[in-house]
This record gives structure tokens, C-alpha cells and sequence, in this order.
């Protein structure tokens, strides 16, 4: 009896193997009929798939499907089937910069010195009409040190915002100007590439703390004057749209007197003690190349920053407001906090980029006590 039974199950599985092979020429038939391609996924109003997989940049249509059948080889079985179940159709539509989504390039190259000359981007995820702006963040606490992987402001892209993260020549290896030199050649290498990378070069803001600070307003404030061996032609001064310093040095002969000693981190970027060589300190000092017609700038200053003092920020934001500039300056109680998205600063450098470099996004404005 049970030996029957076993016999028994077995021949139905056989005759269902068979109705299956003798249906799949149908369905496959069935599912060509309606267009729907050889790795095609078919979407059916009634899912039950979780609305998370469902692609991105598809949504319901129509309940039925409009097109003609054709008369061989589709069962009517099959085309009542069709009929009765409501479609989704796959309408291409835009994913807004807005989102979550990001795209990052690591490692690109802007010269020759490997790893000290290369740049990672991060741009916007989806599809939008118009280019981005681009945002240029110049890392390190000194200039013998500053990891490009780290940056802070990769969140901007959630807001629309291209960004880039610089790796340049170190201090005291390379001195005073390679530094520069390579976040300029940087800065014209996303300039050249920019229809590649979807940016937008007119509408660039360039960002950086301490050290890069220091090289930040100096190539901004620098751009229109003296760019060493770059010939002018080469580098736009419309390029640099905005300036953005955190704790920046400004003038590095009033720096104190813990940083003309020949191993502080000054010393060693212009290649011997402050006082000695005066004249080459000025020249690299981003408050000598202040003058009318620089761009919007931005300075953050920490009041507990004791390496870094104050009064360099507030002598730079002087010296812009004298020359008739865009320039404001914001003092923060206390250490330093972070740029991340939802901190206080974030927020204050998110309106900044929006009124400077001209976009179409509302942020939440943070009151400060700022001084014009």
C-alpha cells in the first residue's frame, strides 16, 4: 500500500514537470507579446513585493495594457490574464539632487606626485538640468599633514553641492609656494574637466581650516593678483566665486611668538624662522592680497583656539570690509565643533553657499552674532 502511494506521487509530479514545460513556451510568448525584453522585469499594480524594492523612476499608469496582441502562438488564456491584471508602466523620471544618493571618484590624479597631488570628488546622486556648484575643501591642521579622506563636507551633496577634497605637497619637504601651486593646479584640473563631472566652474567655493584655511582665502583673495609661475590666462578669477576660512592664519608675521621659532609649522612651510625671512612670510600671507573685487568671504574663528589667535581673522575680515568687500565674520565660544549637517556651523556654511553661490535651495537660517 504505501509502496503504491510513493508510486502514485511520483506520477503526478511527472505529469506537472510536463503541463510546466508545456506552458513556458506560452508565458514566454505571452510575456515577448507585450514587450517586455529578455532580462525585463515585469511590475504588476498588486505587488507584493515591499515598495523598497521597487526601482527608482517607476510608477503606475494604466490598469491595462493598450497594446495589440498578437494572434499566434498567445493562448487566450493568457491574454485574459494580462487583461485582467493593471500594469505598471516604467516612465523615466528625475531622482532630485536632494537625496541620499552620492557618487564618489577616489584617487584622481592632478599631477605627478602621487598620492600629495590627488583629489577625491563626491557629486550628487540623480539628474538635474542644470550643473552643480562645486565646493573645494583644503584639509590640515598644518601643512606638513592633512588627509584628504576625512573631509567634513561630504554632506553637501545631499543639498546639491559637488565636493572635492585636495591632497597637496607637504611642508617642510616642499616650502612655500608649492602648496598653492597645487590646489591651484587642482582647482584648474576640475575647472577644465567640469563638463566631465557635470560642475559648474563659474560657481566655486573653497573651503579649509587652519592650514586650509590659510591656503583657501590666500588662493581666493590671490586670484585676481600674483599667481607665481601660473600665468593668469590659465587660472579664471571667476573660478573662485566664494571663500570660506575656519581659524584661518591670515598673517604669519603677527602669528606670536611660539611660531617664529625655526621647527613651528610657519617656520617650516616659508623654510626658516618668520622673522628671518619677513618678506617671504608677508607673501604668503593671504591678508597682502586683499583688495576691492575679491570674492564673498566667510571666517569662523574659535575663541578657545590658542594656536591659532583670533585676531588673525578679525585683522583679515578688516582688511576686506576697508576694501569694500563681501566679508563676514563669526566668533564661536569655546573649541572648535564640528561642520557635520546638523550642527550649528554646518547650518551657517549651508546658508553662506546658498546666497553666494546662487542656488535654488531654502535651508534653515541660524541667527549669529556676526560682526560686519
Amino acid at each position: 500500500m504505501l509502496h503504491t502511494s510513493h508510486h502514485a506521487i511520483k506520477v503526478l509530479y511527472s505529469l506537472h514537470a510536463i503541463v510546466l514545460v508545456l506552458l513556458m513556451p506560452t508565458l514566454a510568448d505571452a510575456m515577448t507579446a507585450v514587450g517586455l525584453g529578455k532580462h525585463a522585469t515585469r511590475l504588476y499594480r498588486d505587488d507584493p513585493r515591499p515598495s523598497g524594492d521597487v526601482p527608482a523612476g517607476v510608477r503606475p499608469e494604466s490598469s491595462n495594457y493598450s497594446g495589440q496582441y498578437p494572434r499566434r502562438r498567445v493562448s487566450k488564456r493568457a491574454q485574459r490574464r494580462l487583461n485582467r491584471r493593471g500594469t505598471w508602466t516604467v516612465v523615466p523620471e528625475d531622482i532630485p539632487p536632494q537625496s541620499a544618493l552620492r557618487i564618489e571618484h577616489r584617487n584622481l590624479s592632478y599631477g605627478v606626485a602621487g598620492d600629495h597631488q590627488q583629489f577625491d570628488l563626491y557629486l550628487p546622486g540623480g539628474c538635474r538640468d542644470e550643473r552643480f556648484p562645486l565646493v573645494i575643501w583644503f584639509p590640515g591642521d598644518d601643512w606638513s599633514s592633512g588627509a584628504r579622506t576625512s573631509c567634513p563636507l561630504t554632506w553637501l551633496t545631499h543639498h546639491g553641492f559637488a565636493v572635492a577634497s585636495i591632497s597637496y605637497r607637504p611642508s617642510p619637504t616642499h616650502i612655500f609656494p608649492a602648496q598653492r601651486e597645487d590646489c591651484v593646479a587642482a582647482i584648474q584640473r576640475l575647472s577644465q574637466d567640469a563638463a566631465v563631472w557635470g560642475i559648474d566652474p563659474t560657481r566655486i567655493c573653497i573651503v579649509g581650516r587652519a592650514a586650509g584655511a590659510h591656503l583657501a582665502t590666500l588662493i581666493g583673495l590671490d586670484a585676481n593678483q600674483n599667481l607665481g609661475n601660473l600665468e593668469e590666462r590659465d587660472f579664471p578669477v571667476h573660478q573662485i566665486a566664494a571663500i570660506c576660512g575656519i581659524s584661518t592664519i591670515a598673517h604669519l608675521p603677527t602669528l606670536g611668538s611660539d611660531h617664529d621659532r625655526a621647527s613651528s609649522a610657519a617656520s617650516r612651510l616659508i623654510g626658516g624662522p618668520l622673522p628671518e625671512l619677513r618678506e617671504a612670510a608677508l607673501r604668503a600671507s593671504p591678508i597682502s592680497y586683499a583688495s576691492p573685487g575679491d570674492p564673498p568671504t566667510l571666517l569662523i574663528h574659535h575663541t578657545n583656539n590658542t594656536s591659532i589667535p583670533i585676531s588673525q581673522s578679525e585683522r583679515l575680515h578688516a582688511a576686506l570690509i576697508s576694501a569694500d568687500v563681501d566679508s563676514t565674520l563669526i566668533v564661536r565660544d569655546g573649541q572648535y565643533d564640528s561642520l557635520s549637517e546638523n550642527g550649528t556651523l554646518g547650518r551657517v556654511l549651508l546658508n553662506f553657499l546658498n546666497r553666494t553661490l546662487d542656488t535654488d535651495i531654502n535651508s534653515v537660517i541660524v541667527r549669529e552674532n556676526a560682526t560686519n
